[in-house]
């Protein structure tokens, strides 16, 4: 019985880092012998959708965090305040500013935080320090959160969770051991997160005092 599960770890193993092709909600990736094929038309188009669509909220918004704010709730996300924000995620190992989907003990937290009920699976939320309504800061995230609502690749749970567990560390990042299919939805989240960082930095650049702002993210996004 031993051996036997052993050896269907084996080939469960085998088959991820065997498998040739990789699919997420709008891109497939095939890879035969030494050549590789990315079919990503429709991941593009829409890319290129959430960056127009945030340029015309920017122009709408005068640059002010409120704004933000209130597309964010229309939306049906919930926005937290808590004192000390950062050192309180820093021991769920997350983040101020959006939130997307989590399970188990991390979604139980976050879900007694938002008045969301008990459940260990949360929705996306934005968690913000006390009196943090910096206009720059918050359009990074809801960047993100609307390419999430678009349905863009690389915001699913198991790509952000890579993405989690890769960024912290990535000059310590062992690749060999990822699947296909898990390099690629790590490849599609640092996709996000970059065109994210480009797009504030590309707004910070019509407004003045940016630079204190843009100081809050990562320079220039992932660099995974």
């Amino acid at each position: 019985m031993l051996l036997k599960l052993r050896e269907r770890t084996l080939v469960l193993r085998l088959d991820k880092h065997l498998r040739t092709s990789a699919t997420n909600s709008t891109s497939k990736n095939v890879i035969t012998g030494n050549c590789s094929l990315t079919l990503n038309t429709v991941t593009n188009k829409n890319v290129q959708l959430v960056r127009q669509n945030m340029l015309d909220i920017v122009k709408n918004s005068n640059f002010t965090p409120e704004f933000l704010l209130d597309l964010i709730k229309k939306k049906g996300v919930k926005v937290v305040y808590l004192k000390g924000a950062y050192k309180f995620l820093a021991l769920l190992s997350e983040e101020e500013g959006l939130i997307t989907e989590r399970r188990g003990f991390t979604a139980f937290v976050l879900n007694l935080l938002s008045g969301s009920g008990i459940s260990f699976k949360s929705k996306p939320l934005f968690l913000l320090e006390e009196g943090n309504n910096d206009f720059y800061f918050l359009l990074f995230h809801f960047y993100k959160l609307h390419g999430y609502f678009q349905h863009l690749p690389g915001y699913d749970y198991k790509a952000q969770e890579l993405f989690k567990l890769y960024s912290k560390n990535p000059e310590k990042c062992d690749l060999s051991q990822l699947g296909l299919e898990e390099i690629t939805a790590l490849k599609e989240a640092v996709a996000r997160d970059n065109e994210a960082s480009s797009f504030v930095i590309e707004v910070s650049k019509s407004k003045d005092g940016a630079k204190n702002a843009l100081a809050k993210m990562k320079d220039g996004g992932a660099t995974l």
